[in-house]
């Protein structure tokens, strides 16, 4: 028999047991769900202590290298993330600045660096023009391209000098028809290249910045582009030609008296100016004009480097054309005071030969010349002697072109002595609305060239169109068609019994129009991506909508964008010209801006929340942990004071094809490929813009300080009232830039950009 006792304190241990564990289980449960995102913060803190001076770090090298750097310094570093990953992002974020050349007015920007062909301006003070657009090449990953019109002759190319310049040689080619041919140069050496129209286009790609110019013939004028013009009147200290074995003769003007000097591979000089008296003076004006000319006989290809101690224009002439005796070949349309060929007050150089002056306008016009009143009927022209021992400003009474012309031939317009008669001549004719490289109408009067000096007929006239920008419609009097920027150009020859002006206009987006009479002339080759002009002719107290002339690329993928940015039908950095009305001058520069995308390094993590980041790109490193909220560790660099004087350089990092990322260990190599300056200017205000997450937060980090301020403590956002503060200011809480206070006082500001690049690669040095 099989008894059974229950030992019911033995059960109620047990339970209690069980119970007690479950409440632990609990407790320990509630804890878990409490202390976790603790840990995980922590966790998030220790990734944000160990990354943070890494990129701190990496920001200050960046920093270094491109403030004091020269091309092909270097420096290596190893990254170690803990447990997040990094990767590059070539999209969202960059900088723009702006800078206003006339008093109390704002030049402000939005979606320029959008990646599309999309963005809004906003200046209210005055009625606006034109604005032309230029892409930087910010980074020597984006070619510069050179387009040579569909015209037989030879090309010579030259790098350009920059504040410094790319160590070594550079890689160039030259494409005829889609067929290239690879080049390799010093940075003082000059390629020569003969360009035959029948072999189809050609183009010049090249790492670095060149100075391009097309010979024809046996003799040409040209006004020299300076290296760094002025926005103001397009003038310079500095100039790099490319000269062919020839003899060449240097013009050169200025406001005030200057040295100079110039040097090739084989001989230098120096010199100083002499003084021209000048009649009929505009208000503002001096009465003299500072000079000197030279002469050079090269026997080869040479560089030529020319240096001014003061502002000037530089005009070459050479060939059958150093001889002034009113009968070379050579053409030159001049620029106004303001810089742009469509104005009211012009300077022709102080060299003999004729002027004529074109009346774009519908109705007649009068120029006043030595004070004497010559009229002009609408969209017609007239030629006058022009004398350097009579030397005088042309005055407009309406916007009109002013054309020199070596040859001093006069003879009225009839079937055989046209107006536009010279014995040959090439140009880059500028547009009539917007007065620059490019625009969207033109009207001129046709230069000829048939016959000699004594007896004159029309000749034969070419104009090689282009388009600036992705495409351009044109109609002239005869004729119409659409260009395509991935198309061949094209030439239109003019039919030998034209008489009188030409119209030639485009109804959507920028042409630019080379013009060739005879078998001789000389003019620059612009490159591609150069002064793409668009017509506003508006004044707003708003914001304003731009279509700039490139491709939208921003739903491509980084690998499209990258050629995009290196085949030039997306911009890599862009500088902008606003160009409106300023007294009676039609296009005088209002303002200037510049914007760089600024590819960024980012190291994502995770916390008590996700997707967390710390990234650095220009110098600048932020973070938005904890909880997404942006925060600067370290502000984007700039220098300033005293003066007041603002100095900036934008350092802009391009990861190369090959750079790996993950969350392995990396070895980070930085390299300087190239320092550009690319503005230096007395401005009446600057502005600095950021695109992207983290903007609003730099403004706010870059204008701390005028917190400390009085004046804004009791009149916060008034700018007019802001006396004990010079430096930036975020004139709004929620606005992405700042602007910088000088009390009122004009800035000499200052802008450098560095191009780098960065290699990352598994592994790391010890």
């Amino acid at each position: 028999m099989i008894r059974r006792n229950h030992d019911d304190e033995a059960v109620s241990a047990a339970i209690a047991t069980v119970l007690l564990f479950a409440g632990v289980i609990t407790i320990i449960s509630g804890m878990m769900v409490t202390v976790i995102p603790v840990i995980d913060e922590l966790h998030g803190a220790v990734e944000r202590e160990n990354m943070v001076g890494q990129m701190e770090d990496l920001a200050a090298e960046t920093s270094r290298l491109s403030e004091s750097g020269t091309p092909g310094d270097a420096a290596t570093m190893n990254i170690r993330p803990h447990t997040g990953s990094l990767a590059w992002n070539m999209l969202e974020g960059g900088t723009w600045y702006s800078a206003t050349h006339q008093p109390n007015s704002a030049f402000r920007l939005e979606g320029v660096l959008d990646l599309d062909n999309q963005m809004r301006l906003r200046h209210a003070e005055s009625y606006i023009e034109s604005i032309c657009a230029t892409d930087l090449h910010a980074s020597a990953e984006s070619l510069h391209h050179y387009r040579v019109p569909l015209l037989n002759g030879t090309v010579t190319a030259t790098p350009i000098n920059a504040l410094t310049t790319l160590l070594g040689s550079n890689q160039l080619s030259h494409e005829t028809n889609g067929s290239e041919v690879d080049y390799t140069m010093a940075t003082d050496d000059v390629l020569a290249a003969t360009i035959d129209s029948s072999q189809g286009e050609s183009w010049i790609h090249s790492q670095m910045p060149l100075r391009v110019v097309m010979w024809r013939g046996d003799g040409g004028a040209f006004l020299a582009t300076p290296d760094q013009p002025n926005p103001g009147s397009e003038s310079g200290r500095s100039w790099t030609i490319p000269l062919i074995a020839n003899s060449h003769a240097i013009h050169i003007e200025a406001d005030a008296p200057f040295t100079m000097e110039w040097e090739t591979s084989s001989q230098s000089g120096t010199g100083s100016s002499s003084s021209v008296a000048v009649s009929q003076v505009p208000s503002g004006e001096q009465d003299f004009v500072h000079i000197w000319q030279g002469e050079i006989e090269t026997n080869q290809l040479e560089q030529l480097a020319l240096r001014t101690s003061t502002n000037a224009r530089t005009i070459i002439h050479w060939g059958d054309a150093v001889v002034l005796d009113g009968a070379g070949p050579g053409a030159i349309p001049w620029l106004d005071r303001g810089g742009s060929a469509t104005g009211i007050h012009f300077r022709p150089p102080a060299m003999d030969g004729s002027l004529i002056i074109h009346n774009p306008n519908d109705d007649a016009t009068t120029a006043k010349v030595n004070n004497l009143f010559h009229s002009i009927s609408g969209q017609s022209s007239i030629r006058i002697l022009w004398d350097s021992d009579a030397y005088s400003w042309i005055e407009g009474s309406d916007p009109i072109q002013v054309e020199w012309v070596l040859d001093t031939q006069t003879v009225g317009q009839t079937l055989t002595h046209s107006t536009g008669w010279r014995p040959g001549s090439l140009a880059l004719v500028p547009a009539s609305d917007t007065g620059r490289m490019s625009g969207n109408d033109w009207k001129f009067e046709v230069p000829t060239s048939g016959g000699d000096a004594e007896i004159p007929e029309l000749g034969e006239t070419a104009i090689a169109l282009q388009s600036a920008g992705p495409s351009a419609s044109w109609s002239t009097q005869s004729d119409s068609g659409i260009l395509t920027h991935g198309d061949s150009a094209i030439v239109m020859p003019i039919d030998t019994t034209h008489i009188g002006h030409l119209s030639i206009e485009s109804t959507s987006n920028a042409l630019r129009t080379y013009i060739a009479t005879g078998e001789h002339g000389s003019t620059e080759i612009v490159e591609d991506g150069a002064e793409r002009c668009v017509n506003i002719d508006l004044r707003a107290s708003g914001w304003i909508d731009v279509e700039l002339p490139w491709d939208a690329v921003g739903n491509l993928k980084d690998g499209k964008i990258r050629n995009a940015w290196k085949d030039g039908s997306h911009f890599f950095g862009v500088a902008l010209t606003l160009r409106g009305n300023v007294g009676d001058e039609p296009h005088a520069a209002i303002g200037s801006a510049w914007a760089m995308h600024l590819p960024r390094l980012t190291y994502t993590f995770d916390s008590s929340v996700t997707d967390l980041q710390i990234l650095t790109h220009g110098g600048f490193v932020g973070t938005n942990h904890p909880e997404y909220r942006a925060d600067v560790l370290l502000p984007p660099p700039s220098r300033e004071g005293p003066g007041p004087r603002l100095a900036a350089t934008v350092p802009v990092t391009m990861p190369t094809p090959d750079s790996v990322a993950g969350n392995s260990e990396l070895e980070l190599t930085l390299r300087l490929d190239v320092r550009d300056q690319v503005s230096t200017i007395y401005t009446h205000e600057v502005r600095r813009g950021w695109d992207g997450p983290y903007a609003v937060a730099i403004a706010a980090e870059s204008s701390a300080e005028v917190e400390f301020s009085s004046d804004w403590l009791a009149f916060p956002g008034q700018l007019d009232m802001l006396d004990d503060y010079v430096g930036w200011v975020q004139t709004s809480p929620t606005m992405p830039e700042v602007v910088y206070h000088a009390g009122g006082q004009p800035v000499l500001f200052n802008l450098q950009v560095a191009s780098l690049s960065c290699h990352t690669s598994t592994g790391g040095v010890a």
